[in-house]
C-alpha cells in the first residue's frame, strides 16, 4: 500500500529506495497522528526531525520547510516523493549537524530508537531556536519510556501526553533555551588490543563498545595489498581503519548512509590515521575518503578491489534484509575481476544463497557461536 489518506490529504508515498512489491509501509500510525494536528495548523516556517520518508512533509509541500534526518536515504526519500506527487520541492534539508533555521515556528519530531540521539537532537533545538517553539513529537507507545519523558521534562516545558492511540501517541510541549555542549554527545573509547581511540556521535551504531561481529571480522580479517578498499555500511569506520594498519599502501573509503557515523569515521580517520580536519560534508585525502551514499550509489562499476561489510539488518524499527541484499548487488557491479567481498553477520541471517546467486564463488572463512564471515568473488 503506497497512499498514504490523513486528515491532511492524500499522496503516494514510497519507501527509498523504490522496491517493487515492498512489504514495509512508508509510514505509520503516529505519522498520521501528527498529521491530525498539521490539519488543524497554520504552520509557516515548520522544521521537521527524523521524517524517515517524508510523510511529515508532503502535508507542508509549498512552505519554507526544513527537514533534519541523519539518514542520506530519507534525504533522497523526500526529494523523490515529492517528486513523484508533482509537489513544489521548497524543502531545505539538514543533516544533524546543521543548524535549524533560526525562523522556525513549530517542529514536528518522530522520536527515534536511539535516545543518545533523541537527546542530542533536544539539546540542539534549545540551543538554537527561540524558547516557547512549540513541538510535537510522535512515536509507537512503547517508546514513550520514563526515560525517554525525562528527556522531554528536561529541555522543554508544558510538556503534555495524549492517550494511547492506534498503538502510538503524540506529545506536546514547548522549548526552553540553553546552549549546548556538543562534547558531552561525543562519546571516546579505546581499542588497545587494536591500537585504535574510536569516537562517536550520539545514535551511531555500537557507539559505547566494540561490535563483536566487527571484533570477529577484525581478528580475522583478508591479506592486506588490496589497492583500493570500502568500508560498506562503516559505522565508526573500525573496519577500514583496521585494513589502513594492516595495509599501509590501499586507498581507503568509508560509506555509510548515515551523517554522523560519517561525521565520527572522519573523526577516527584524523585520530588514527591521517591528521586530516574534519567537516561537515567531507573527508578527503589522497589515500582515505568518507562519504555518504545509498549502499555504493556513487560509486563506479569494477573500482574496487575489497568490500569489507558489517551489513545491518535494521532500517529504525523495521527488521529487513533488503539493506543487505542492496550492498551485495552493488559490491558485485563495484568490484573488479578477482575483486573480493567480505561480509560479516548473525549465523541465523540468510546471506548465503543470495551471494552465490551473485558470485561465483562464496566460502565461508570462519565461524563462531553467533557470527560468520563469507567471502564472495568473481
Amino acid at each position: 500500500m503506497t497512499t498514504l489518506r490523513s486528515a491532511a490529504g492524500q499522496w503516494q508515498l514510497n519507501r527509498y529506495p523504490v522496491r517493487s512489491h515492498d512489504p514495509l509501509q512508508a509510514w505509520d500510525a503516529a505519522d498520521e497522528l501528527l498529521h491530525d494536528i498539521i490539519a488543524q495548523r497554520d504552520d509557516q516556517q515548520p522544521l521537521l526531525v527524523n521524517d524517515q520518508f517524508g510523510a511529515l512533509l508532503l502535508p507542508l509541500a509549498g512552505l519554507p520547510v526544513a527537514s533534519h534526518a541523519d539518514s542520506y536515504i530519507s534525504h533522497c526519500a523526500w526529494h523523490a516523493n515529492l517528486a513523484s506527487n508533482q509537489l513544489p520541492n521548497t524543502l531545505q534539508p539538514l543533516s544533524p549537524l546543521d543548524k535549524a533555521p533560526a525562523a522556525t515556528d513549530v517542529v514536528y519530531l518522530k522520536i527515534p530508537k536511539s535516545q543518545s540521539l533523541l537527546e542530542f537532537q533536544l539539546a540542539k533545538l534549545t540551543a538554537e531556536l527561540a524558547p516557547g517553539t512549540q513541538l510535537f513529537a510522535a512515536a509507537k507507545s512503547k517508546l514513550f519510556t520514563p526515560a525517554v519523558r525525562a528527556l522531554f521534562e528536561q529541555y522543554c516545558t508544558d510538556v503534555d501526553v495524549s492517550l494511547i492511540q492506534r498503538k502510538c501517541r503524540t506529545l506536546s510541549a514547548k522549548l526552553t533555551s540553553a546552549p549546548i555542549q556538543a562534547e558531552q554527545f561525543v562519546s571516546t573509547w579505546q581499542v588497545p588490543e587494536f591500537n585504535l581511540s574510536l569516537q562517536h556521535h550520539a545514535g551511531v551504531f555500537a557507539r559505547n563498545q566494540l561490535d563483536i561481529g566487527a571484533r570477529f571480522l577484525l581478528n580475522n580479517m583478508p591479506p592486506s595489498g588490496a589497492e583500493r578498499v570500502i568500508d560498506l555500511g562503516c559505522g565508526n569506520g573500525v573496519l577500514g581503519l583496521r585494513y589502513a594498519q594492516l595495509s599501509p599502501a590501499s586507498q581507503i573509503t568509508w560509506v555509510d548512509e548515515s551523517f554522523l557515523a560519517i561525521a565520527s569515521t572522519r573523526a577516527n580517520i584524523e585520530q588514527n590515521l591521517t591528521g586530516t580536519p574534519g567537516s561537515t560534508h567531507g573527508s578527503t585525502t589522497a589515500q582515505y575518503h568518507a562519504q555518504v551514499d545509498d549502499c555504493l550509489a556513487q560509486q563506479d562499476d569494477h573500482s574496487c578491489d575489497l568490500i569489507l561489510c558489517n551489513p545491518p539488518f535494521h532500517q529504525e524499527h523495521a527488521v529487513t534484509e533488503h539493506i543487505a541484499r542492496q550492498m551485495f548487488r552493488d559490491s558485485k557491479r563495484v568490484l573488479r575481476k578477482n575483486g573480493e567481498l567480505w561480509v560479516v553477520a548473525n549465523r541465523h541471517l540468510p546471506y548465503y544463497q543470495p551471494l552465490k546467486r551473485l558470485f561465483k564463488q562464496v566460502h565461508q572463512v570462519a565461524q563462531n557461536s553467533k557470527f560468520v564471515i563469507l567471502k564472495a568473488r568473481g
